[in-house]
């Protein structure tokens, strides 16, 4: 693990030293993409320098971290986040304020506020381009966070190696500028409260043995578990379950703190729905011209979000087929769902679910089983073999999927396929576990005229080599 002392040349350097608007995005260019969303925890991104706190500070930063510690209890502020009734941009989407007030009531307080990615691969662009974009605002609001909690004295955000080296840059920087100004620190504001953030590095998913796995125990599980280098931790697969002394969210969480007490709690939960308010950012990717992130509104349709991405006219290559929702552990679903507000709750028995935010839009070239096959493959690799209730069933999924795009498919293949997966979903000890399988579950329910091709050895995508015949193929003419 690396603390912000061992990274600390990367804020030495003059990489960015070139002008008041460093690397930020041609804001003139974009201003009609930018104008058709609805940008708040985005809203810095791109248009205000993320190494200038002057910057900030003019576009409102720290106001509402001010408001706390000079105006507010601690419950006060916790009171303000539940009638916002912000859920956490996660998986699990708990409301923050009924999970702060739980936290109160520890009778150990927690030591820590981190910061991390609650998921995995699928976050990473969107987290990456906050982390990069608008640095201040997860100070703020992991500040806010640990004054509402009681006063933790200490901050942790873990960064994946990946990142490097602009994320560690700027995050390093926005945190020696926040201190400077007593933003972070002892006696912030002049106040009785301290709290002081450092960054450590987390390991890539290669590096990570088996038993540690980021994805299962939330990408910093390794070194979270053994935060001090002096305990040995067992591999926690649930949130709920690591230790107490850690209040752990991601970064977008983080970063709608502050809009809550700047906008005011009734002002924040206008928008979104009655159960989960606010926006949330939509990485739209797959069968599209133009790969993007979209910030809207909880509860817009994917055609609300395919109109913010591109206009009026269509941004996709083809005709829209299917999209996964929430990347390899998202339900696949048909065209005809892209009228559907998406939301937390209200079709979370199938597997609608915004949980990361991450569409894959698939056109008719796109072999729905292939893509399951795709999805299970990566989080097979993802399980950590500890229960039997996802140990070797997954590998007996994954192996029938491999079967039918060969054109091996036996009869009784799906229904073997469909009692697996919701054994997996009955059974399963963590939440992994029972979101692995809702692509096979969906994908069966909405596409299982494709299975029951490929049992028949056709693909009607054209897309399974091993299913295409000769005269099928195109030709290859020698030069």
């Amino acid at each position: 693990m690396a603390k912000i002392e061992k990274i600390g040349g990367y804020a030495t350097d003059c990489y960015l030293h070139e002008g008041p608007a460093i690397r930020l995005m041609e804001a003139n260019q974009y201003q009609e993409f930018l104008s058709r969303q609805r940008r708040e925890v985005m809203k810095n991104c791109g248009t205000v320098n993320p190494e200038d706190i002057d910057a900030y500070v003019q576009n409102g930063g720290f106001n509402a971290l001010e408001m706390a510690v000079t105006a507010m209890t601690p419950e006060k502020v916790v009171e303000q986040m539940k009638r916002a009734e912000l859920r956490d941009r996660s998986a699990e989407g708990r409301f923050t304020g009924q999970n702060w007030e739980a936290y109160r009531q520890v009778q150990h307080l927690p030591h820590y506020v981190v910061s991390t990615r609650m998921g995995g691969f699928s976050e990473a662009w969107m987290e990456r381009t906050l982390l990069e974009g608008n640095p201040f605002a997860l100070i703020e609001g992991m500040a806010i966070t640990a004054y509402a909690l009681g006063g933790v004295g200490k901050g942790i955000i873990y960064i994946p190696a990946a990142y490097k080296p602009l994320a560690f840059r700027r995050m390093s920087r926005a945190i020696h500028a926040a201190q400077a100004r007593r933003y972070l620190g002892r006696n912030i504001l002049a106040k009785p409260f301290n709290f002081d953030i450092e960054i450590r590095e987390t390991l890539s998913e290669d590096q990570l043995p088996k038993e540690h796995n980021p994805f299962v125990c939330g990408e910093c599980a390794r070194s979270l578990f053994d935060l001090e280098e002096t305990a040995k931790y067992e591999n926690f697969k649930n949130v709920e379950v690591w230790p107490k002394p850690f209040y752990v969210n991601n970064v977008e969480t983080y970063m709608n703190i502050p809009l809550i007490l700047n906008q005011g709690a009734d002002s924040f939960a206008s928008l979104g729905t009655k159960n989960a308010t606010g926006t949330k950012i939509f990485a739209l990717t797959g069968k599209t011209r133009h790969p993007c992130l979209v910030e809207a509104p909880i509860g817009s349709t994917l055609a609300e979000l395919l109109k913010m991405a591109d206009g009026e006219t269509s941004g996709l290559q083809g005709e829209l087929k299917a999209f996964q929702m929430s990347g390899p552990s998202g339900g696949i679903f048909p065209a005809r769902f892209q009228n559907t507000p998406i939301d937390l709750d209200s079709l979370a028995n199938i597997g609608w679910k915004i949980g990361s935010g991450y569409v894959v839009l698939m056109d008719e070239k796109v072999c729905i089983v292939e893509m399951v096959r795709y999805s299970l493959n990566q989080l097979v690799s993802e399980s950590c073999d500890h229960c039997h209730p996802c140990g070797k069933a997954f590998k007996n999924l994954l192996a029938i999927f491999n079967r039918l795009t060969k054109g091996w498919g036996e009869t009784g293949d799906l229904e073997t396929l469909e009692i697996i997966a919701n054994r997996i979903q009955s059974q399963a000890r963590c939440q992994f576990g029972r979101t692995a399988v809702v692509s096979v579950l969906t994908s069966l329910r909405y596409f299982r005229g494709e299975y029951e091709s490929h049992l028949k050895q056709q693909c009607p995508s054209n897309s399974c080599k091993d299913l295409i015949k000769d005269s099928e193929r195109p030709l290859k003419l020698a030069a």
